[in-house]
């Protein structure tokens, strides 16, 4: 073998070992992001405040419309207890999945959502609706969030296209 086609041996082999090295264990499945959704929800709706905060990291930011932006988890933690000692219940949420995609050891998600609540103060209904941005890491062997922005649209509201939350 001469040495040039050693030299692209060894680059070829390099590129699929940086490759390799850049795609973290567990995949770039799109499945485990949207999982990472549905317990989310179910840990918000259970007010499982501990569990909620194992799915971001340490340095996450938070940024919902009409509130100032939180940073880090302290922030994020302090924001949540308050909402779950108010007694909001009785929380759904509706997602509408319209971009995720993985680049090495980051993903992100755009989608659609639909929240509806009860407000613990009135029992009235609360309705929310826009578009979110949530920007993953894989960290401690599994992907976590590190950046969540939800935004009022113009082009997302009432009714749900599922219609779960329309009854």
């Amino acid at each position: 073998m001469g040495s040039r086609n050693r030299l692209w041996l060894i680059v070829g082999g390099l590129l699929i070992l940086s490759s390799c090295a850049s795609q973290p264990r567990g995949g770039q499945d799109p499945t485990v992001l949207r999982q990472t959704g549905e317990r989310w929800s179910q840990h918000y709706r259970d007010r499982d405040l501990d569990a909620l905060m194992r799915l971001y990291v340490d340095d996450a930011m938070v940024a919902l419309h009409n509130q100032p932006a939180l940073y880090g988890k302290a922030q994020i933690r302090a924001y949540f207890a308050e909402r779950f000692a108010q007694g909001e219940s009785q929380s759904t949420f509706e997602l509408a999945y319209e971009q995720i995609e993985f680049h090495g050891q980051v993903a992100h998600i755009v989608s659609k959502y639909w929240l509806r609540a009860q407000d613990p103060s009135s029992g009235a209904i609360v309705s929310d609706a826009g578009r979110s941005l949530l920007i993953y890491r894989f960290e401690q062997g599994q992907w976590k969030i590190a950046v969540d922005i939800d935004q009022a649209t113009p082009d997302v509201g009432w009714p749900s296209p599922g219609g779960l939350l329309d009854r």
